[in-house]
């Protein structure tokens, strides 16, 4: 188990853990009823019951495990899309396992997986009160002043957000760091990436064509291919726009939404358009210009949020 507690260590050096291979290998003991000793985090609460609140206070104590989990909008109770959880997913390829077939549960897990996050599952008490939830990446140890965005569900205090209001850093659950227009923004600038995609690729065959059987009757490429590139252009751009407007219409409701209730208690404004990613760009920027950035990966100095794409999943920023 790659817990944390009382020492401040980033789990961006930690290896996850694959939560739906453990779910799958309890599955497999319980089927051939053998015991199960470990336990294991429940899957996200998304979204909150209710409205969420700031809470702020020393962890009295602190303890978190690294782990990969779903938290698209799937994942959400809203959600209007089609959903197969892990654990259904788990059972089904633990069936198929036991059933003599190891290749079909492989097969079935590792979809699961390809869509997963990287995602700490934290526990601790603060204010006297127990928490746990998801968010992403912490350095976090017992003592730190922290805020947190939580809900009160029974016994404990559900978190979504952890934030150290002295550094600007927040851990958020995973997926929820933009506003629904940045999103939107997002999602139109992927979507003519995509175009851009598609058209080199029907370009790149046309050119290709023309390379190796020559054009007829001497016309240039473009009178050859003209009416095949204007259809290509029109499919590209209907295929990439319905991909765009039906995962919007996904995650404004339900990561976005999320995000911006985070967003307002911790005191942001205009919490539509804040997209994360860009506000720890900024501020990494302005770390370079002081002569203060160091390399994120630098494990001899305290960790930090980075814009860079390789940590782009980590789930933690500046804000």
């Amino acid at each position: 188990m790659n817990s944390v507690e009382n020492q401040q260590i980033c789990s961006r050096f930690v290896e996850p853990e694959k939560l739906a291979d453990l779910r799958t290998k309890r599955e497999i003991e319980v089927m051939n009823g053998r015991p199960w000793t470990r336990e294991l985090p429940p899957p996200p609460v998304l979204p909150p019951y209710g409205p969420l609140e700031k809470i702020s206070g020393k962890l009295q104590s602190f303890r978190s495990e690294y782990f990969r989990e779903y938290f698209d909008a799937v994942a959400y109770r809203t959600s209007m899309l089609p959903e197969i959880s892990d654990g259904q997913r788990g059972a089904a390829a633990a069936a198929a396992i036991v059933a003599g077939s190891p290749g079909v549960g492989a097969v079935m897990m590792a979809e699961s997986e390809s869509s997963n996050d990287s995602a700490e599952y934290v526990q601790g008490m603060i204010n006297g009160q127990p928490f746990r939830g998801w968010v992403g990446v912490t350095r976090l140890q017992t003592g730190d002043d922290v805020d947190m965005i939580v809900e009160w569900q029974h016994d404990h205090y559900e978190v979504y957000a952890i934030a150290l209001p002295e550094e600007r850093i927040v851990s958020v659950c995973p997926k929820c760091d933009m506003g629904h227009i940045a999103h939107m923004l997002w999602r139109i600038k992927n979507m003519f990436i995509l175009i851009t995609i598609l058209m080199v690729a029907f370009v790149s065959v046309c050119v290709f064509i023309s390379l190796s059987k020559g054009n007829p009757n001497g016309v240039s490429l473009f009178e050859r291919f003209y009416l095949f590139l204007v259809m290509a252009f029109v499919v590209s751009s209907v295929i990439s726009g319905l991909i765009a407007f039906f995962a919007y219409k996904a995650c404004a409701p339900t990561r976005c939404k999320l995000a911006e209730e985070i967003f307002q208690l911790l005191g942001m404004r205009r919490v539509a358009t804040i997209n994360l990613n860009k506000i720890t760009k900024k501020h990494e920027q302005q770390l370079k210009d002081n002569g203060k950035w160091y390399e994120p990966g630098d494990k001899s100095k305290p960790a930090c949020p980075s814009g860079k794409f390789i940590y782009s999943d980590e789930g933690w920023f500046y804000y």
